[in-house]
């Protein structure tokens, strides 16, 4: 369930980025891995503006009742990297308990750095997936961390 949000989310800040310039609502239709049809309604943010604050992203499938609020926070600098700061609000939880997810994706679109922490029902921490100047941190919901190094432009 956790890679469908991700292919969700993923594609829905790509439609932000190439949205162009308005505050209007639009609604599109998107399929999931399983071909379902998906509703998702955007506020478009300013003209190539990576992170257009305030901007709200919701996603439906009608079939099963899941949704998703996704609201763009604001900018934030986590180690050293201006990041824009989002957080997706999960409507009809699935079995694996995810009910929120926090992101931090980079302004700079040549960084591939990204924090994703997901939370419950009851907001503990389920787990977070952390790369940061070439490492890579995944901790568990018992606070268990695994480190691996990546060599970057190798």
């Amino acid at each position: 369930m956790k890679n469908k949000y991700l292919i969700f989310i993923m594609l829905l800040v790509l439609s932000l980025a190439v949205s162009g310039c308005s505050d209007k609502e639009q609604t599109v239709t998107v399929q999931n891995e399983d071909g379902q049809d998906i509703d998702v309604t955007y506020t478009e943010g300013a003209e190539d503006d990576v992170c257009p604050i305030g901007s709200t992203i919701t996603m439906s499938n009608p079939n099963t009742g899941e949704g998703m609020v996704m609201e763009v926070m604001g900018t934030e600098v986590v180690d050293g990297i201006e990041m824009c700061h989002m957080v997706a609000e999960i409507t009809v939880p699935a079995d694996d308990n995810v009910a929120k997810i926090e992101m931090y994706t980079p302004i700079n679109e040549n960084d591939e750095s990204f924090i994703m922490t997901y939370y419950d029902v009851d907001g503990n921490v389920l787990s977070e997936m952390k790369f940061m100047n070439g490492k890579m941190t995944m901790t568990d919901e018992n606070g268990e961390t695994f480190d691996m190094t990546m060599g970057m432009g190798e």
